[in-house]
């Protein structure tokens, strides 16, 4: 296996979004976060739902299960931008296609005139095919290779964040961290609403 990818000896925050779909103009429908720390120990987590302002895609649909009729109810996401950024705080940004990630994530932000909240990016995707020339890295093959797999077939964007939280820490040698899972903490109807404990232990 190859050298792990150098940390920048502060906090990661690793993340995930759910969208309506892949394109420029779709936006982002929810958000997972796990902050970890220097070590790449687990501090707190992040999981909040947003109205889009537009319909999802039947392919996203499919892959996250949030109708338009629960999503239309829930606080758009300039009701939680200051939030979402305080988590962040400036630290190095990580998903495992951060390409994406950033795309759909950095154009909430955008929208509202807002700077990114973090600084620095890792790319655990990438990571893990230059560590394993020619092994399957999407989320769901690199997370098997570590002994961890979702609980439903569908995707949630902290259970994803999680995921990809662990591959980083498999990148450095580390074991799998404990996955702490809740739901939304922003839930307007209650339906997916999580314990409201946006800090964990480490």
């Amino acid at each position: 296996m190859a050298s792990p990818p150098p940390l920048p000896g502060r906090p990661v925050i690793v993340f995930d979004t759910e969208t309506t779909g892949c394109t420029g103009t779709d936006r982002v429908v929810s958000l997972g976060a796990v902050r970890l720390d220097g070590a790449l120990e687990p501090e707190a987590t992040l999981h909040l739902v947003f109205a889009p302002g537009m319909p999802c895609h039947f392919g996203a649909y499919r892959v996250h299960g949030l109708s338009d009729a629960y999503l239309a109810r829930q606080p758009g996401f300039a009701a939680h931008a200051e939030e979402v950024a305080a988590f962040f705080g400036g630290a190095t940004g990580c998903a495992h296609n951060m390409a994406f990630d950033r795309r759909m994530l950095g154009g909430e932000f955008d929208r509202l005139g807002l700077s990114r909240p973090w600084s620095g990016e890792i790319c655990t995707m990438l990571s893990w095919r230059r560590a394993r020339p020619g092994a399957r890295a999407g989320l769901a093959h690199a997370s098997a290779e570590c002994g961890l797999a979702r609980e439903t077939a569908l995707h949630g964007a902290l259970e994803d964040a999680w995921l990809a939280a662990n591959i980083l820490r498999a990148l450095h040698a580390l074991p799998p961290a404990p996955m702490r899972l809740h739901g939304f903490t922003n839930d307007a109807l209650g339906d997916h609403a999580g314990d409201g404990l946006g800090e964990m232990a480490a």
